[in-house]
This record gives C-alpha cells, sequence and structure tokens, in this order.
C-alpha cells in the first residue's frame, strides 16, 4: 500500500501542486508581453519575483507567437517554480504550449516533462536542463527527484479543471508508475486517475507492483482512494475492491483502509479475506496495527500441512519492525489445523473455536518469521485434537477441550505444548478402540507430547500426555463389552474433587470423594487409579462397593456391600475372537489392614483380611495371612419346619429356633452358582442352639425352588436367590467335630445339620466313634448318632443310615448313664 500513496502523491503534485503554480504566469503571460521579458541569442526569458524579492517562477522560450486568433504560442519551453523559501525548484518541460485567451483555456502540445522537488540550479538558468525521458523500470537517479512525462495536456482555466486523455508516466527513486488519462479539479482539490493505473520498483522491504483500475487523490482531506487496488511484493499480495490512503503533511501514509474482497496473500501461501481492512503505519511507513472484519477467512496450504481460520472481527498488533507481535478475534472464531505424519501419511487435525480468541506471537528461526505462542480462547471456548487411524480398523483417537476459558502454549513449528482451561471445563476423550469419555471439572490443564521432527519438515502427531481436571469432577465412560454372543455398551460414571490422567501409563488417578458407578456396580473410596487401556483398578482409602444384585425372577434383588481400606479391580483377558475383554472373567480383591474387610448381603456376611469376588463366576473367596481363623461369616438359618410335638420338646429348651449362624474359618468360598459355601482350615460354627468346631464345613442355601415350594422365605425377606442370601438349608462338617449344645456334646469325623427339621446327624470312624454325652441321659455312642437340637433325644443306629457310610452298618451301641447325685 506503500505504493499507492507514493502514486497519488506524484501524480497529485504534478497536476495539483505544480500545475496551480504555473497556470498563474501562463495565465497573464499575454497581458504582459513586452513586460520583463527579455530578448536572448537563444530565445525569449521572463521572471517574476514578489514582494520580498525572491523569484517566483522563471520561463525560457526558445520562441514565442502571438496569432491573429488570441492565442499565444510558446515553442521549446522550460519553466522553473521556486519554493516559498527557496529551497526548492520544481521544472517544467514542454515543446509546444498554447494558450486561448478568450475560451481561458491552456493546452500542452506534444509531451510535457516534469522534474518536481528537484533542487534549483546554481545560476538560475534553465535552458541546458532538459528532462531524460522517462522508461519504466528506470529510476532516475536523483533520489529526491519526482519526474513526470505526459502529453495532451489541457487546463481550463473558467472550470479550474486540467485533464488530459493521454498515458501519464513518473519516477521517484527507484519507483516507477504510469496511468491512463487524469483530470484534476483546482477548487476541490480532486485528482483523478482514469484508468490503467499501475507503479513498479524497489521498495525498503524489497520489489513492489501496484496497479489499480481508477485512482482519486482528495488534497484538502489528504485521502486517496482506488478502485480496484492490487499490490504485489515479494512477501505478499493484496486486492481489494476499493481502497482508501489517508497522508499526513509531509505526505507519508498514515492510515490504509480497503473494502470489499479484501485479500491479502502470502507467498508462503497464506491467504486473509474480509469485508474491510483498516491498517494504521507509523512515520516509517511501517504498520503498528491493522483491523479486518466482515466475515475474515484465512487459509495455508502445503504438502503436508493445512490451517484453515474465520472470525467475524481480527485487529494485529505490530512492533517498530513492523512484524505482527498480537492478534485478536472475535465473532464465531474458528482456527484449524490439518498436518500430516510422514511415517504413517495420517492426518491430525487441531481446532480451536470460541466467541474471542487472542494470540500472542513470536518470531521463529532465522527469518524471524512470526509464529504462535501462546493463545486465548474465551466463550464457549472448545479445542479438538484429531489423529487420524494408523492401522487398518483402527479408530481415530480425539480428544476435545471446552470451558469458559482456554489458555494454549505453542512450542516452535507451531506445536501445542499445553492447554489451561477455567469454567465450566469438559473433557472429551476418544481412542482407537471405540472407547468414549467425557470429563468435566472447574478446571482442566492438558500437556501434549512434543516432537523433534518439526524442524526437519515433519512432525508427528500432537498427542495428549497429561491431562488434569480439578474441581466438581464428573467423567462418563463408555465402552462395548461382550454378553454372551452379542457386544454391548457400557456405561461408566465417577465422579471426584481431582482426576489426573497420565497418557505413558493409560492411567487415571482420582481423589477426594470418588465415586465410581456402572450398571452392575457402584464404588466409593479416598483414591481410584484405572488403567484405561487395560480397566483394571486401585481403590484406596475407606473403600466401599455395592454391586447391584438381580433376583431369579427379574426383579431388583438387595445390592451385596463391601467395605475395604483397599481394593483391586482386574480384568479378565481378551477374547480373541470378539477382540473384547471377558466380563465373566473379571475379579475384585478387597484387603482390610486396620479391620478386616467385610462384604455382606441382607443378614449375611463375610470379613476377612482379603476378600476375592469373581463377577462372573459369582465367586467369593475369603482368607488371610497366618493360620488362624481370620474369616469370619455370617448365614441366617431358617429354623426347623417340624412342628414341636414332633420333636418332643423338653421344657424350658427352644425348638428349631431361627437365626444367625456365626462360621470362623481359616478360608471360604462361596458359589453362587451351587449356592454353596465350603469353610476350611479349621472351622468355628456358632448360633442360638450351641457351637461345633470342624476342620472343614460346606453349607448348602436354601435356593429360589424351595421358596416356591413353599418354604419359608429369607430372614431378609428379598427372594432366596440372591448372591450369599437366603437361609441355610443344609450343612455338611467333617474333620474332629466337637460340637456343644446346652447339656450337651457331641464329637465325631462328620456331621450333616439339616435345617428343614432341625436334625443333626454325627458320625465317625471305627477307631473313633461318634458320642454324645449328656448332662441327663450320660454318654451315647454308636455307628451314627441322630439328634434334634431344642430336645434331649438321641437316636442311635448301630447300622447304616442315609448320612453314615457302610462301614458304620451292624456295629454295636453303647449307652452309659449317669444318675445326678
Amino acid at each position: 500500500m506503500v505504493g499507492a500513496t507514493l502514486l497519488v502523491l506524484v501524480v497529485g503534485g504534478f497536476l495539483g501542486y505544480a500545475h496551480y503554480r504555473s497556470r498563474r504566469f501562463l495565465a497573464g503571460l499575454p497581458g504582459r508581453l513586452g513586460a520583463n521579458i527579455s530578448r536572448q541569442a537563444e530565445g525569449y526569458t521572463w521572471s517574476q519575483s514578489g514582494s520580498d524579492g525572491h523569484a517566483i517562477f522563471t520561463m525560457h522560450a526558445a520562441k514565442l507567437e502571438q496569432r491573429n486568433d488570441g492565442k499565444v504560442l510558446l515553442h521549446d519551453v522550460g519553466i522553473v517554480l521556486y519554493g516559498r523559501k527557496q529551497d526548492r525548484a520544481d521544472r517544467v518541460y514542454g515543446n509546444e504550449f498554447e494558450y486561448d485567451q478568450a475560451a481561458e483555456i491552456i493546452r500542452a502540445i506534444g509531451e510535457v516533462h516534469m522534474d518536481l522537488e528537484a533542487p534549483a540550479p546554481a545560476d538560475g538558468s534553465t535552458k541546458k536542463q532538459r528532462p531524460v525521458p522517462v522508461t519504466e523500470g528506470e529510476p532516475v537517479s536523483d533520489a529526491k527527484m519526482i519526474h513526470v512525462k505526459t502529453s495532451g495536456l489541457v487546463y481550463l482555466k473558467k472550470l479550474g479543471v486540467a485533464a488530459t486523455p493521454e498515458d501519464i508516466e513518473f519516477s521517484e527513486g527507484k519507483m516507477t508508475g504510469r496511468a491512463h488519462g487524469a483530470d484534476y479539479n483546482s477548487d476541490t482539490g480532486v485528482l483523478v486517475l482514469q484508468s490503467n493505473v499501475r507503479m513498479n520498483g524497489l521498495t525498503t522491504t524489497g520489489p513492489m507492483v501496484m496497479t489499480a483500475s481508477r485512482a482519486e487523490l482528495h488534497r484538502l482531506e489528504q485521502v486517496a482512494d482506488l478502485t480496484g487496488a492490487k499490490v504485489v511484493t515479494t512477501q505478499e499480495t493484496v486486492t481489494a475492491e476499493q481502497g482508501v490512503v489517508h497522508v499526513r503533511k509531509d505526505g507519508s501514509p498514515e492510515r490504509m483502509e480497503g473494502s470489499g474482497k479484501v485479500t491479502v496473500t502470502r507467498s508462503t501461501g497464506g491467504t486473509l479475506t474480509a469485508g474491510h481492512a483498516d491498517v494504521l503505519l507509523n512515520a516509517d511507513g511501517k504498520a503498528e496495527n491493522a483491523r479486518f472484519s466482515g466475515d475474515v477467512t484465512y487459509s495455508e496450504d502445503e504438502s503436508a500441512r493445512q490451517e484453515r481460520g474465520t472470525a467475524a472481527d481480527l485487529r494485529v498488533l505490530f512492533d517498530k519492525a513492523g512484524q505482527a507481535e498480537h492478534v485478536s478475534m472475535t465473532g464465531g472464531v474458528r482456527m484449524e489445523t490439518r498436518e500430516q505424519v510422514p511415517a504413517s501419511g495420517a492426518w491430525n487435525s487441531r481446532t480451536l473455536t470460541g466467541q474471542a480468541v487472542e494470540i500472542a506471537l513470536g518470531p521463529s528461526g532465522t527469518e524471524k518469521k512470526a509464529e504462535i505462542r501462546d493463545a486465548e480462547a474465551t466463550g464457549g471456548a472448545r479445542l479438538v485434537v484429531v489423529d487420524e487411524a494408523k492401522k487398518p480398523g483402527q479408530k481415530e483417537t480425539r480428544t476435545e477441550m471446552a470451558g469458559d476459558d482456554l489458555k494454549a502454549h505453542f512450542l516452535a513449528g507451531k506445536q501445542v505444548s499445553k492447554v489451561l482451561g477455567t469454567g465450566h471445563t469438559s473433557l472429551h476423550q476418544l481412542n482407537g478402540d471405540g472407547v468414549d469419555e467425557v470429563s468435566s471439572g472447574d478446571t482442566t490443564d492438558l500437556e501434549f507430547r512434543t516432537s523433534d521432527t518439526a524442524s526437519h519438515g515433519g512432525r508427528q502427531a500432537e498427542q495428549l500426555a497429561s491431562a488434569v481436571q480439578q474441581g466438581h469432577v464428573v467423567t462418563v465412560r463408555k465402552s462395548m463389552r461382550k454378553q454372551g454372543s452379542a457386544m454391548v455398551p457400557v456405561e461408566e460414571r465417577s465422579t471426584a474433587e481431582k482426576a489426573v490422567y497420565d497418557a505413558d501409563a493409560d492411567k487415571v488417578t482420582l481423589t477426594g470423594g470418588v465415586q465410581m458407578t456402572n450398571t452392575e456396580s457402584t464404588l466409593w473410596g479416598n483414591r481410584v487409579v484405572v488403567e484405561r487401556g487395560a480397566g483394571n483398578a486401585t481403590a484406596e482409602g475407606a473403600v466401599r462397593v455395592n454391586y447391584a444384585q438381580a433376583a431369579k425372577d427379574g426383579s431388583e434383588g438387595e445390592p451385596v456391600h463391601i467395605l475395604a481400606d483397599r481394593a483391586e479391580f482386574k480384568r479378565g483377558p481378551v477374547d480373541a475372537a470378539a477382540g473384547a475383554k471377558k466380563p465373566e472373567a473379571d475379579t475384585a480383591f478387597f484387603y482390610g489392614t486396620g479391620r478386616a474387610a467385610r462384604l455382606w448381603q441382607g443378614p449375611s456376611q463375610v470379613e476377612a483380611p482379603v476378600l476375592e469376588f469373581e463377577q462372573g463366576a459369582k465367586r467369593l473367596t475369603a482368607s488371610g495371612p497366618g493360620t488362624g481363623m481370620v474369616v469370619h461369616t455370617t448365614l441366617v438359618s431358617q429354623g426347623s419346619t417340624v412342628k414341636p410335638a414332633a420333636q418332643k420338646s423338653v421344657a424350658g429348651k427352644a425348638s428349631g429356633q431361627g437365626g444367625p449362624v456365626r462360621i470362623a474359618s481359616r478360608k471360604m468360598v462361596y458359589t453362587d452358582a451351587a449356592r454353596e459355601v465350603v469353610f476350611s482350615g479349621g472351622v468355628l460354627v456358632e448360633d442360638a442352639q450351641g457351637s461345633m468346631k470342624a476342620q472343614q464345613a460346606t453349607a448348602y442355601l436354601q435356593g429360589p425352588e424351595a421358596a416356591k415350594a413353599g418354604g419359608p422365605p429369607s430372614a431378609a425377606g428379598k427372594t432366596p436367590g440372591m448372591f450369599l442370601g437366603g437361609s441355610v438349608d443344609r450343612v455338611v462338617a467333617t474333620g474332629k467335630i466337637d460340637i456343644v449344645q446346652p447339656g450337651r456334646r457331641g464329637t465325631g469325623e462328620q456331621l450333616v445339620y439339616t435345617s428343614s427339621d432341625g436334625l443333626f446327624v454325627l458320625t465317625g470312624t471305627p477307631a473313633a466313634p461318634p458320642k454324645v454325652e449328656d448332662d441327663a441321659r450320660g454318654t451315647v455312642t454308636g455307628a451314627a448318632l441322630q439328634f434334634h437340637s431344642g430336645d434331649d433325644s438321641v437316636v442311635v443306629s448301630s447300622g447304616g443310615i442315609q448320612t453314615g457310610s457302610k462301614e458304620n452298618a451292624g456295629k454295636r451301641v453303647r449307652t452309659e448313664t449317669r444318675v445326678k447325685q
């Protein structure tokens, strides 16, 4: 745009200033013929001085001719017009000038040359000061001189208009230009270049070419209007349907405006378009600030990189050297960058949107090219980073961040390094396996992996290295899981005060009031670490888990509750055929430190240092260190369904009572499918009827079929098919049996208890037969002893019974009775 300013100033000086001064003596020439004119050997010379004695102008003509029609002809004319302070001299040369006194028209016949701002000769003569014809592209040697050449110049005094329909050529220093047709109105001070306006040459920044279909200079307002303006430099090309140049009093450009399809195309490939542009220049002609408005767009295409940008308004601040250092964009801002990764050929993209974006720029590389350093987006700000699939069948990975305010920091090569978000932030991540995770929080901080390949012409994808969210963090994770032969969507939801994602370890760490929920369970804890790829997790501090249970009839069952100090959740291996984890192989471990981990459902519960829960198989294993009975289990006994009369109850003793059964053991394994609880490593069973010791024991819980057949409901009142729910239906204990009931004690090697009739069957070995010691009836032994809880009777069998073995058949019965004194 510097060329546009120079063009209008040059031509303005030519038709405006110079002719305004020269017409003063040409108009009065006929009336002054003979006055102050001296005849010389080489022609005529006429001069005029002001009241201060300083010369105003000097004219030399080789020949002067007064015609009968009132016209005056001057041949081979040279005119020098002096500045008021005698510090400058403008020269006008022409082969022939004609003045029509009646019509008050001055016409230059043939070519006219002008040297504006030229130094005055020492002797004031003009006779040998012939101008050198200007050829486009050949600069005049004197850098201070503006040279103009035209023909067919006409001045109409009555209208105050000077015009020419011919070409105008001009030059100044290393700049040359031309236009076709011009007119100047001295009353309005408006100069018009009619068409084909062009200027080219060398500027301080290199070669420049400026063209316009039409140009106007408003001298009084110091404004130039250009139509169809185009400026081409080695750095950029600028075009606009209309251009306006505001000029300072010293002639330097102060402000430039463009409107109507304003386009700035850089030689590197970037293109900026806008409806309007406004640029403010400093005294050195360098940009101070610029504003582009009206559907602003930006694009840049390289072989492996593409950039796109849009905004309603764009403002740029420049440093003293004219380099952009700050950019402000408002109104539907969108900035998108696509890059191709050399190694894979995949295209990755980065998109930043918001109502307003502030960008800080800094020099980069040996050329000190301005590159983005920091960016801040506000008003619905959103950053989206997408990496295309790198393997066949793999989906693209996507990281999307939003917030009230997003701040991004960039490294050399336009690599994003950090993004800081505040106010209603959210983070959306989609990995190549189709896992979709959305999290929100008060603040979100992202760090991306940096690459060293940017300086070598290529760069890797911008991949997320870490993410930190704080304040009311909520995460929703969606994935696919195999269920039977089909893949079904699974949704997991978590809340916490802080979430930290480590991409290298592919882990998410949640802290502060953590809660994680899916369709099957809910987890609470102070700290939870999730391995996103494997799906494993670790929870610490006040761990609590609820496992939802569906009853056999489809209704909602009693959930399984677990308390622990620490927990580990292990996902099953990948099903090669389905390409997904096997949920039936998922296992959870719960650990107690200060106190045992605890699991319960309804009235049933288990306490142990370690609880292992296999969710698919619905198997629970409780254990602990050492050899002691560290596992404590509470089950429910339904009590006998036999009427008291049939049991021959003894006064003062309970008959067939139900209630809790407490079992201590070294280890416990519960299998839900078999409704079976296996206790081992030493067992102690206690209930309201007494206690029993054994090496191992197996309890069978009542199934839902028993309830349908008319059996009593469980103590919890829930459907008896729930996990670890239902009453104890039968117990089989083996190894060093020692049973103690009020007034009675029994020993043996095996005990079978049936809750439906309250029957105990105690057996032993030939070397150690079962024995019952009763305070009232003495000691009873035999192959098998049967007795009920709540009465004094003992049935002794010398033959085989249904719960005994064939080895006991035919054995002798022995009874010892002791009478109390």
